[in-house]
């Protein structure tokens, strides 16, 4: 079986429009270490882009963008 790439980069839209900027840090440390896909859903997010697309594995490099 092949090894799934890093993730470069997330795109997450929060799902919850009155929930707390705390949030962030939340997901951050929930899906690290974790295989995640578009359409994925984390917290109060939905993980809307991946860089590479497809199954990445989340690292510390992995970059987050919140929408």
């Amino acid at each position: 079986m092949a090894e799934l790439p890093a993730a470069l980069e997330l795109r997450l839209r929060k799902i919850k429009p009155l929930a707390p900027p705390f949030h962030e840090h939340i997901v951050r440390g929930k899906l690290r270490g974790k295989v995640v896909r578009q359409g994925d859903r984390a917290v109060v997010y939905d993980v809307v882009e991946t860089v590479p697309a497809g199954p990445v594995v989340v690292t510390e490099e992995t970059d987050f963008h919140f929408e």
